[in-house]
């Protein structure tokens, strides 16, 4: 598949996210694994210093939630980071063949605005979109393709001097880290520039004819598509570049060389590029066979790439325009206006949705998503959650506690759906040395009628875990801001103003500066909210946080090196600190963790 954008392998980072999700609480205790770590210089800042870049903008929430909303048009959820370029939670390759593959089709229910679109896409027309695990050619060109075909316009000068980094002589390569460029990654490139009506160097003209002279008819029935590569570079360089005379010759030869390949989804990309390089080189090609289609249609008319179980834009995009018979665009899917989330996205959709519906809230517009958001919990999230039997780990009670603040968002009678729903709340397994599912299972236990005598009861899990947590007076004792906030909590449960106390001791034990805890030796934004929350301090903690280098403006990190490289606060987080600039601390959580 020379000139094809290979699907990229899933990322890693779908996987980290879930894991930072569901441990996030525990990994507070011992600086958090899912935060880049300060170095040296950073760790023996004082706590109190800011290093904080110049503040930035405030955050337009009413934008962020429209840029962030992911619906098919009836159930729909929210996804963090969609304003990010560094973490986009959308995917590029998604996005840009699905926005092709809709002009083609005419598909009516695609809505990408490209002032959107433009927000995440800067650095993949620099090919380093890390996230989008596709090579930096790729990512330019998915990039021109995705904007052009949304009506927006890619940065020309910004592509042409990416490119210019890529080139090799009169070839392009697919990263900096390549050795040598190839004929695919230069028809990406040489596609990208003429798109844009930019000049194609010189070298890279000459290089393509005298690979063509060279090549031989024999040598595309080994390498059919090379030659289709080739090809389709000297088809888009027509009249800037001359061709061979036998030009022809191998367009028809590459052509019965993929022929040979039968049916196979690679092989209609390959030929569906050919036969536009055809088209422009002036060569007639005889008529395409449906019989390349057998058997390759999925139930929903499209095209699956070989080993997958769904249906590919890119693969369903070449097969349409070829004629394959039954093949059709498949329904937009579920997308926002910024574009069309990775499949990873989805590992961390409840818990961005917990923290969408708080700002949401806030800023006055739940009613315009709870319609979609009602049927995503009906219909997907709270049967998932309602088949898990206690006992719970914390994956679990993060899920169970995210449907409870979604669904009270909702209303009461969605509310009282999610309650019924649920298996109820449960202490079963739940060891007084876990301050993470003690936590968790606390606001879990919500208006259970069992929470009291749960909690609160002598030889409860709680008591136990108090009392042994009242023992450690050492100042090495390992304190935790974790454990002051569940003692918090079973002090606010059981009205026990000694539990009160103990929390407050525990957190203070972990405070570094007013309103500023500390997770490890560090600063961290994470513990701070946990400690305001736990000690209720008369400060003001967002000052705090800013002083101390977590915050600046409306962006917050979790350490202060983090929030010099951070380019968006995560949904959650906005939440937390718009909560903490009211003074209203006692909100703070379980919005926060």
């Amino acid at each position: 598949m020379p000139t094809a954008h290979r699907r990229p392998h899933r990322s890693p980072r779908g996987a980290v996210r879930a894991r930072c999700a569901a441990a996030l609480l525990a990994a507070v205790a011992a600086v958090s694994a899912c935060s880049p770590q300060p170095d040296g210089a950073a760790a023996g800042r004082e706590a109190g210093r800011s290093v904080a870049p110049a503040a930035v903008p405030p955050v337009d929430t009413a934008a962020l939630l429209l840029d962030s909303w992911v619906s098919d048009g009836g159930r729909g959820w929210f996804v963090d980071g969609a304003q990010s370029a560094a973490n986009s939670p959308f995917s590029l390759y998604e996005t840009s063949w699905r926005l092709r593959l809709a002009a083609q089709a005419a598909t009516p229910d695609v809505h990408v605005d490209p002032a959107r679109l433009a927000l995440w896409t800067g650095g993949a027309q620099e090919g380093r979109m890390a996230s989008s695990g596709l090579p930096a050619v790729a990512q330019v060109g998915l990039a021109v393709d995705a904007l052009l075909t949304a009506g927006g316009g890619p940065d020309r000068e910004r592509v042409a001097r990416t490119l210019e980094s890529l080139r090799t002589g009169g070839g392009y390569r697919t990263g900096p880290a390549a050795a040598a460029a190839d004929p695919g990654s230069t028809a990406v490139a040489v596609r990208a520039l003429t798109r844009l009506g930019l000049p194609v160097p010189a070298p890279v003209r000459e290089a393509n004819r005298a690979a063509l002279a060279a090549l031989t008819p024999r040598d595309t029935a080994q390498n059919p598509n090379v030659a289709a590569a080739l090809l389709q570079s000297a088809g888009l360089l027509r009249g800037s570049a001359a061709v061979p005379p036998h030009t022809a010759e191998l367009v028809t030869a590459t052509h019965r060389a993929l022929t040979a390949l039968g049916a196979d989804p690679v092989r209609l990309v390959s030929e569906a590029a050919l036969r536009d390089a055809a088209g422009q080189l002036g060569v007639a090609l005889p008529a395409f066979d449906p019989a390349a289609c057998a058997g390759l249609v999925r139930p929903d008319g499209g095209i699956a790439l070989p080993g997958a179980t769904r249906s590919d834009p890119q693969a369903t995009s070449a097969a349409l325009g070829l004629g394959c018979p039954g093949v059709r665009a498949p329904d937009a899917g579920a997308h926002s206006r910024a574009g069309w989330p990775a499949e990873q996205a989805a590992d961390g959709a409840l818990g961005a949705t917990a923290a969408a519906v708080a700002l949401a809230a806030r800023n006055g517009s739940t009613a315009e998503f709870a319609p979609g958001l009602e049927r995503q919990v009906r219909e997907v999230w709270l049967p998932a959650a309602a088949g898990r039997k206690a006992p719970y780990d914390t994956a679990a009670l993060v899920e169970r506690v995210d449907l409870r603040l979604i669904s009270k968002a909702l209303g009461a009678e969605a509310a009282r759906a999610v309650d019924e729903a649920l298996p109820a709340p449960s202490v079963t397994g739940l060891k007084p040395e876990d301050d993470a599912r003690l936590l968790l299972t606390a606001v879990d236990l919500g208006g259970s009628p069992d929470a009291g005598a749960l909690v609160c009861e002598a030889g409860s899990v709680y008591r136990t875990a108090a009392t042994a947590a009242a023992a450690r007076t050492a100042p090495d004792a390992g304190h935790s801001v974790v454990r002051a906030a569940w003692l918090r909590a079973a002090a606010e449960r059981c009205g026990d103003p000694e539990l009160a106390r103990q929390a407050a001791a525990e957190a203070s034990a972990q405070r570094v500066a007013d309103g500023v805890y500390r997770a490890g030796k560090d600063a961290s934004f994470e513990a701070s909210v946990l400690g305001v929350w736990a000690e209720r301090p008369s400060t003001d903690a967002a000052a705090g946080w800013t002083s101390a280098g977590l915050c600046s403006g409306d962006r917050c990190a979790e350490t202060p090196q983090s929030l010099t490289t951070a380019d968006h606060t995560p949904l959650r987080t906005l939440a937390t600190l718009r909560a903490a600039r009211t003074g209203d601390y006692a909100t703070l959580f379980p919005l926060a963790f």
